[in-house]
This record gives C-alpha cells, sequence and structure tokens, in this order.
C-alpha cells in the first residue's frame, strides 16, 4: 500500500465552520454532503441510526450532529448561519430527518448507518464513520464494502449480470479525461466498480458511463475535502519531524513555516501564492472568531447552565479594577482561547477553523493570530507561523491522531498546544528544531491526559484550551532561552497515540472522568433538557 500524506488543509486546519465539533459536526455534514451527491434526487427521507454506545448516541444533539448531516443533506454550506437553522429548514421543507438509537456491528466511535430516500423514489444506504477533525470514512455503499476519504471525485459503476469489467473499464477510460484508480467490491446480489479521480465529472459523462453495455446504475460524489489526494506521491519533502529537520538542513532552510509552505507545495500541487492565499483566508476567519470570543457581552448561557465569560474576563484584565498577577500578554491570550471556544457554544454561533479539532478551536487564534497582532506582524508573517504549526500537524496526522474518542484530549489540546508552540517560536525568529523541541515539550507536558467534556463540552474544555495555550507560549520563551529535552517530537507523537490508546475506551468521550462525577451527571441532564 503507498504512503499517504496528509494535506496541511486537510487533515490539520479546517474546516471553516459553523458548529460545536470537528468530529461530531464537521465530520457528519462532510458525510451528508456525500450522500447528496450520491443520492440521485432531492432528499425526502432520512434514517440515520448508530450504536447506543457510541459517541454519537451520548449527545448527537447537544454537539451538532444532528444539525451536520442534515446540513450536509440539504446543501447548507457548512460556514454559514444556516447550519443553525438546518433542522427547521428540514421541517419546512418537509423533509423527515430521523436519528436512531439502535445496536450496530461496527462498535467505531463515530459510526452511522444512513438511509436515504429521493423525492424521485431512489434509495441509499451508507456505511459511514467521523474519524477526527473533520476527516470521514464512506465504509459501505448499498451493502457494499467500500472505503473513500472525500479526497477524490468518485463514481460507483453499479453492474449487471453479464457485465464485463474489463471492458467496462476500458471504456470508461475514454470517458473520464484524468487518470482514475478503479476498486471493486460485491455484497449479496450486487457488483461494482468505483473509480476516484482527480477529474470533475459532468452529468453528460455520467450519463455516458451508465449508457456503457453491462452497467446497471451510476452513482457518483465529488470530493468534500478541500485539497485532492493523488495516487502516486513524488517529491513530498517529508512526513515525519526527523524528515523535516534533515529536509531543512539540506535545503538551507531555517524556520518551520518555510517546511510547511514546501511541504504543502508539493502535497497539493498549488503555487506559494495559492497556498498562501488559502493560509491568510484560515487567519482572517481566526482573527474573527478572535474579535467575537473577546467583544461579545452577552446574559446567554451555554446549555441554559454556563454563562459566557471570556468579555467580562477580557475587560477586567485590561481596566485595573482586579488585582491579577502581571504575566504580561499572556492574561489576554488565555481570555481569547476561552472566548473563541465561547463563541463556537452560543445559540448561533460564527465561523471558526477547526485547528485540528473544534475542542481545541481556541489555541491557535490564541497563540498565533491574536499574538501576532499584538506583535504588529504583518499577515505573511502570521501564515508563516501556521505554517509551522501545519507542519507539526502533518506529523502528528501521519503517525498518531486528532481524536478525542481515540486518544483523549492530548490528541485535540495537546496536538494544538504543540502546533501553537512551533508558530509561536517561528513568529519569534527561531529555527525549525527550536520549533520542534517547544512543540516536543509542550506535548509531553500534557501525556495522558483524558477526554471527559460534560455535556456541551464547555467544561473543562474552555479552561483546557487557556491552559494549552499557556503551556505553548511559556514553553516556546523556554525553548528559545536556551531549554530542552532529549526525546524528539517523532518519538513523543508516537507515545502520545500510544498513551491515548491505552486509555480505557470511558476516558475518551462523553462518558469518563468529569462526566461520572455527582454534579457532572446532573449537567448533562440540565443541558440535555434546556439546550
Amino acid at each position: 500500500m503507498e504512503t499517504y500524506y496528509g494535506s496541511i488543509f486537510n487533515e490539520v486546519f479546517g474546516p471553516v465552520m459553523v458548529g460545536t465539533s470537528s468530529s461530531h459536526t464537521a465530520g457528519p455534514y462532510r458525510i451528508g454532503a456525500a450522500a447528496r451527491m450520491l443520492l440521485k434526487g432531492e432528499i425526502q427521507k432520512a434514517r440515520i441510526s448508530f450504536d447506543p454506545g457510541s459517541s454519537y448516541a451520548a449527545y448527537y444533539k447537544l454537539q451538532w450532529s444532528d444539525r451536520g448531516f442534515t446540513a450536509g443533506l440539504l446543501g447548507i454550506p457548512i460556514d454559514s448561519e444556516g447550519m443553525t437553522d438546518a433542522l427547521e429548514t428540514a421541517r419546512e421543507k418537509g423533509i423527515d430527518i430521523q436519528f436512531v438509537k439502535e445496536v450496530k456491528e461496527n462498535k467505531e466511535p463515530n459510526y452511522a448507518y444512513l438511509e436515504l430516500t429521493a423525492e424521485n423514489g431512489d434509495r441509499l444506504a451508507l456505511g459511514t464513520t467521523s474519524i477526527g477533525g473533520g476527516a470521514i470514512e464512506i465504509v459501505e455503499i448499498d451493502k457494499c464494502p467500500i472505503c473513500i476519504k472525500g479526497d477524490f471525485n468518485t463514481v460507483f459503476i453499479y453492474l449487471g449480470e453479464d457485465a464485463q469489467k474489463d471492458e467496462i473499464l476500458n471504456l470508461a477510460a475514454k470517458v473520464i479525461p484524468e487518470e482514475f484508480r478503479p476498486k471493486e467490491s460485491a455484497a449479496e446480489d450486487k457488483s461494482i466498480l468505483y473509480l476516484e479521480t482527480r477529474a470533475e465529472l459532468c452529468p453528460e459523462q455520467l450519463a455516458q458511463l451508465a449508457e456503457l453495455p453491462g452497467v446497471a446504475d451510476v452513482r457518483y460524489a465529488g470530493h468534500v475535502l478541500p485539497v485532492l489526494s493523488r495516487f502516486q506521491y513524488e517529491n513530498i519533502p517529508f512526513r515525519t519531524a526527523a524528515e523535516a529537520l534533515d529536509f531543512g538542513r539540506e535545503e538551507q532552510i531555517v524556520g518551520a513555516g518555510e517546511l510547511g509552505i514546501r511541504y504543502e507545495m508539493a502535497r497539493s500541487g498549488y503555487s506559494r501564492e495559492q497556498i498562501m492565499d488559502i493560509m491568510k483566508n484560515i487567519v482572517r476567519v481566526m482573527r474573527e472568531s478572535v474579535k467575537r470570543g473577546i467583544e461579545t457581552f452577552t446574559d446567554e448561557k451555554v446549555g441554559g447552565l454556563y454563562p459566557l465569560r471570556a468579555a467580562e474576563m477580557y475587560r477586567n484584565m485590561h481596566d485595573g479594577k482586579i488585582k491579577v498577577a502581571d504575566i504580561g500578554v499572556l492574561n489576554d491570550i488565555v481570555c481569547v482561547a476561552i472566548g473563541v471556544l465561547e463563541s463556537v457554544e452560543v445559540e448561533r454561533p460564527g465561523a471558526v477553523v477547526a485547528s485540528p479539532t473544534v475542542g481545541s478551536v481556541g489555541i491557535l487564534p490564541a497563540a498565533v493570530v491574536y499574538l501576532g497582532d499584538y506583535l504588529k506582524l504583518s499577515d505573511e508573517e502570521i501564515a508563516a507561523a501556521m505554517f509551522a504549526a501545519g507542519s507539526v500537524g502533518i506529523f502528528v496526522a501521519h503517525q498518531a491522531t486528532f481524536g478525542g474518542e481515540v486518544a483523549g484530549c492530548q490528541a485535540e489540546c495537546g496536538s494544538a498546544g504543540a502546533m501553537a508552540a512551533a508558530g509561536v517560536v517561528e513568529m519569534m525568529g527561531g529555527t525549525a528544531q527550536q520549533a520542534y523541541t517547544a512543540a516536543t515539550i509542550t506535548l509531553q507536558n500534557i501525556l495522558g491526559l483524558i477526554c471527559d467534556a460534560v455535556s456541551v463540552g464547555y467544561e473543562p474544555c474552555n479552561a483546557r484550551n487557556a491552559m494549552a495555550v499557556s503551556n505553548a507560549v511559556s514553553t516556546a520563551n523556554m525553548v528559545l532561552c536556551g531549554f530542552s529535552v532529549q526525546i524528539p517530537l517523532d518519538e513523543t507523537i508516537e507515545t502520545m497515540n500510544r498513551v491515548g490508546r491505552q486509555l480505557p475506551s470511558c476516558l475518551k468521550g462523553t462518558y469518563g472522568g468529569l462526566c461520572c462525577t455527582p454534579t457532572g451527571r446532573k449537567i448533562a441532564e440540565f443541558c440535555e433538557n434546556n439546550g
């Protein structure tokens, strides 16, 4: 099997989204969006089911999984205010969307089975899973086992009894203008070919494929991830931190930001200008989320229970009426981190950038964007720092996970903190070695941190974002001033992954830890009834 290389814009930064969770909102959205393209007609009815023991079952309402699936099926943009009203929009259109808890053989924490009916009577069934950070896999279509990740355009060719596969593939090559990768699957009385390609197919081309001898039906879904993958990865400069540092020495590259830029140019095939424009837009959305977080004064309570405090905290830090320890801009940064995550949790949230998840969404905006603006850096300099952070994220994506359900909060706030530390070093003019050392120490400091978001995810997630920011900025300063460790970043990432997988499942989701305290149970019940 060929080695996979993740994209900074697919696996690390993004999606730009409205909602409360990358794995529970954005993942379902992308699944719904792919399903909408595969279904041959406008959605009329959807039955979406998941195991009672899954993480969906626990909080699919409070973490917006229901809105994510629905918005994707209806074609509502994920970064729009319409995400908030997706369920109401479906009801107004007379679309029946049902969410059902029932026992499943697939015990992946974010597995869901979709049974869809279109207005024209077309039916489709999909087995799906959200695997963290907005990444997805569709693992079954109409009972046939498959695996697509939304990083290619994919056409599904349903074969008739007398179909000649080789002949169909030869004829398909005359219709599809670029290279495609064929795979096949079968179940019961169905047999399919599915072809992944970078080419975008138009209705006329799909009609030509449907008319090929031996073809019974055709379905098609375009890519739902921002950057298309490739069949063969050539000249990708590195995959791990050790390889990145070797590449930097060979190319005489000093900073981790340039390493991140070189990586994404090679991975995506985009120009330097194109990837900088994408990153600058990410910086813009983060800056707007910072502004909302520290300027929004409201009496609204998250889940009907938690008052929003960040704007008040930020004001109190500045007006001098409350005596606090003078730790400089770090006092601002912790308020920003909390504020950005609070802006996700309000009744009508604005867009944020999952970085790498929504559970850790306040860390990069606070540690890199807010601090960069405080230092009066240009957008280009801040974007370079984000590429430094993104390179660390790629190392994690290749060697571990961002999923709290897989490895605990160390994979979410821990990974984001490590990324932020590298970004801060880059902004201060440090070397790639210093950036990755700071990332190493930041991640070491948070090893073993469980994921135990209580109900709506306000507690303890907001304070952990602030903790991770403090960890990242302080560690970056320590390294810039000479502190170091011996265990390298790649070994630390591997350890995080191993430790996370050794944690019991009750400590990797919304089942254990603080959730199991008497007050935690009361909070969950209260928020469920008032959310």
